[in-house]
């Protein structure tokens, strides 16, 4: 039997983006029909985006520069022409100051975060561990795994939880909880959240900044589905960034999962030591997604597309998700639904629910129907100690379906959930 380190053994650890990476691609691929992928982070196919993509990796074979794509490495950092042109946009658009040294390119917004925690955190030289600390849990499952020492790595905040009109929610961060200690790193969280497409307030983020400010660590900000781009967002939100945080940004949500582009944009000292590591794991990100889009990026059209047709679609599939849930799941069991905001999910809770969600997922999973059981995104909250059924009452769907497949998973959802309060 194979015989695996310590570090082996915890990057080998099953956690719940395996089953979410295998059920996504069995949903896709599968010569089943009718199955309903409602669980993973993988954007809708919108055919006005797939066509900038088309047009543009025609224009780098008929102009030789395909060639030279595929057959050479890229820089370390990243694409030169790519980051000049994220460089010049993101200063005219936000207003901010930025230089090329302040942007490195990484395997997807995923390794840039690994990157990033393992850069910062874990065991010290002197002895002692350094924290990633999550100021509002449940955040992005893909987190859970990343660490090379375990979840020891990762400390986590309960949400406060603020009952809306109906059957709405909305978790806010409880300042009064929120403690940044000596053995923190850097405090982290993606805007909009995923899972739950809550966008934290401009409001709440300033005193974030502050805190970590003069804490003097870090504020990480995974922005993936945030503005200038690809801006899924529902919700006024104002892009923010200073020499005290670390945005991660990603190519992914924009139609371009497939090319692994991830980026991130920090002080000069930060980006030089990403690049050290990118070489040493990688030698270079993948090229092809910065050449796709540099052309688009200098020219506004990125932008143009994202403002008229990304951002209405998705929030147009969030409003008929949301709209099914009354029709489907009535009065009779006690059902909520976190605020959409932005992203590309809905996170349903079901207070006192008699099975688990990892069983309301399996029950699910049998009838073709993929979902999220929400316990995973809790990861950085401890099992121990005080109890908390709410992490074990939840799920997450993705709406990047068709509408014939959201009703479809969403009927099973609801038919799986009624049946657990009926037989309790």
């Amino acid at each position: 039997m194979m015989q695996l380190s310590e570090i082996g053994g915890h990057l080998t650890a099953r956690t719940g983006i395996d089953d979410l990476m295998e059920d996504l691609f069995k949903a896709l691929h599968s010569e089943e029909t009718g199955l309903c992928q409602l669980n993973g982070g993988s954007p809708a196919v919108i055919p006005e985006v797939t066509e900038l993509w088309r047009r543009s990796m025609a224009e780098l074979v008929r102009n030789g520069k395909f060639d030279v794509l595929v057959g050479h490495y890229a820089h370390p950092g990243g694409d030169p022409a790519f980051i000049r042109a994220l460089v010049r946009f993101l200063n005219e658009r936000c207003g901010w100051n930025l230089a090329p040294e302040n942007v490195a390119i990484t395997q997807g917004g995923q390794m840039a975060c690994f990157t990033l925690f393992n850069m910062l955190a874990g065991p010290c030289p002197g002895g002692g561990m350094r924290e990633i600390l999550f100021p509002l849990c449940p955040d992005y499952v893909g987190y859970q795994s990343q660490s090379l020492c375990g979840g020891v790595m990762f400390r986590g905040i309960r949400p406060g939880i603020r009952m809306l009109d109906g059957h709405t929610f909305k978790y806010v961060i409880d300042f009064d909880r929120l403690d940044i200690r000596p053995e923190t790193a850097a405090v982290c969280m993606s805007r909009p959240t995923n899972p739950t497409g809550n966008v934290v307030t401009d409001e709440e983020l300033d005193r974030l900044r502050e805190m970590a400010s003069r804490a003097g660590v870090p504020l990480m900000i995974d922005n993936a589905y945030g503005p200038p781009l690809p801006n899924i967002c529902f919700v006024p939100v104002k892009p923010a960034w200073d020499e005290n945080m670390i945005l991660t940004m990603s190519l992914s949500k924009i139609g371009l999962p497939g090319t692994r582009t991830g980026i991130v944009i920090a002080r000069p000292d930060v980006i030089r030591a990403v690049v050290s590591m990118v070489t040493t794991s990688s030698l270079c990100p993948n090229n092809l997604g910065q050449a796709l889009v540099t052309p688009y990026l200098e020219d506004g059209t990125l932008e143009r597309v994202c403002r008229e047709t990304l951002t209405p679609f998705y929030r147009g599939q969030a409003e008929f998700a949301l709209s099914l849930l009354p029709e489907l799941f009535g009065e009779s069991i006690p059902w909520r639904v976190h605020k959409s905001e932005g992203a590309m999910f809905l996170w349903l809770w079901f207070e006192g629910l008699p099975i688990t969600c990892q069983e309301l997922y399996e029950r699910c999973k049998a009838r073709g129907c993929f979902v999220n059981p929400g316990h995973h995104f809790f990861f950085a909250l401890p099992e121990e100690g005080e109890p908390w059924p709410h992490r074990h009452e939840c799920i997450r769907i993705s709406f990047t379906q068709t509408e014939e497949l959201l009703r479809k998973g969403l009927s099973i959802v609801a038919d799986e959930v009624k049946k657990a309060y009926s037989h309790s």
